[in-house]
């Protein structure tokens, strides 16, 4: 399991985790796609699940996620 120093998410992908029952495991992705995230939001798939995550106030920040079809 990859543990992150600090990750945050919106309000909008705290949801949308929870309502779509993304598995956890996946969004260990945000770790390896840290080192490129900018202000503007990055979108990248990781083990069947599509994230949209950014850099904010220093930390990845993820705004969306959900599921693969």
């Amino acid at each position: 399991m990859v543990i992150l120093s600090a990750l945050t998410l919106s309000l909008h992908g705290a949801n949308r985790i929870l309502e779509r029952s993304v598995p956890l495991e996946a969004l260990e992705g945000v770790k390896f796609a840290t080192p490129i995230l900018t202000e503007k939001p990055l979108r990248f798939r990781y083990k069947g699940v599509t994230v949209i995550a950014r850099m904010a106030s220093g930390y990845p920040k993820i705004i969306s996620a959900w599921k693969g079809v």
